[in-house]
């Protein structure tokens, strides 16, 4: 039980960014927050944080223990709510999504998911790089078009199908022509997607047995779809996007389909999180609400 409350009192450390803070949040005195952390770090045998008379540094040993702690943590806590009810979803669950997918499918769903189950708390984190689960303290991550790891370490649910379409704006296509064939992409200015390592994503598009990559140019460039999505509304040119990112641009008439019998190859939008998290009650409720089963 020392152990635990140490860890807390840490957390409440970081969190907080002085043994101030924590003393504040954990009702201690400062001398007793001062004391639990140096008693943690004489347990681990490491300096998990750097004291000055202005500010407080966490070591690289201190931000590794401390994802560890908050891991720890909530499992406890997810462990005493499944002990006080079988029925009661409870605990803290972090959700790591891209801004676009987590904009678009899993912000409109989360409402749903409060209703059903109000004593769950959901952190979701905004972020295009892909994360450490372990690591970062992430119970789920969902991402959109990406593998996932080839691990027995993980738990992979499929979510959906996608496809990559091009898209633009009528009043665009009114000012510079409509391609009628993959290969008249390359004349246009494109919109460009770029992962988190810097590279353009590349247009690859089929009909039928048929593939082509066209290399494409453009001055506009983003690592969010949803900000292309945006650019091409806004008639900045062509834009390679997600089809369930432009379904309602499309029916409103704010972006028309370019090349409408050509797509990209199929695409897999998946959730995955760690494998002792299998069963773990708010990890299968959030699942559920994103899959609407």
């Amino acid at each position: 039980m020392a152990l635990l409350e140490q860890m807390a009192t840490f957390v409440r450390v970081v969190d907080g960014q002085s043994l101030s803070a924590a003393a504040r949040a954990t009702g201690l005195s400062l001398p007793a927050v001062s004391r639990q952390l140096r008693a943690l770090e004489a347990d681990v045998g490491a300096s998990l944080v750097v004291r000055s008379t202005r500010r407080l540094h966490v070591t690289d040993l201190g931000r590794q223990w401390y994802a560890h702690c908050v891991r720890v943590l909530r499992e406890v806590e997810e462990a005493r709510a499944a002990l006080r009810s079988s029925k009661t979803v409870r605990g803290t669950l972090v959700v790591s999504a891209s801004l676009t997918y987590g904009m678009v499918v899993v912000v409109p769903r989360l409402r749903e998911l409060r209703r059903q189950h109000p004593e769950l708390v959901v952190d979701l984190r905004l972020e295009d790089q892909l994360v450490d689960l372990v690591g970062e303290g992430v119970d789920i991550a969902l991402r959109a078009g990406v593998d996932p790891p080839d691990s027995t370490a993980v738990i992979a649910h499929p979510l959906s199908t996608m496809e990559r379409i091009v898209v633009a704006s009528p009043r665009w296509l009114r000012a510079h022509g409509t391609p009628r064939e993959p290969e008249q992409l390359a004349r246009h200015e494109c919109l460009l997607q770029v992962t988190p390592a810097g590279h353009v994503v590349r247009w690859k598009l089929r009909a039928g047995e048929t593939e082509q990559t066209v290399d494409v140019r453009g001055k506009l460039r983003s690592n969010a779809p949803i900000a292309l999505r945006d650019l091409a509304i806004d008639h900045g040119g062509l834009a390679y996007l997600p089809s369930w990112l432009v379904t309602d641009d499309l029916a409103k008439r704010r972006l028309r389909r370019v090349l409408p019998g050509w797509a990209s190859p199929a695409l897999q939008a998946w959730a995955i999180h760690r494998a002792e998290l299998r069963g773990a009650a708010r990890v299968r409720a959030f699942l559920d609400a994103m899959t609407g089963s």
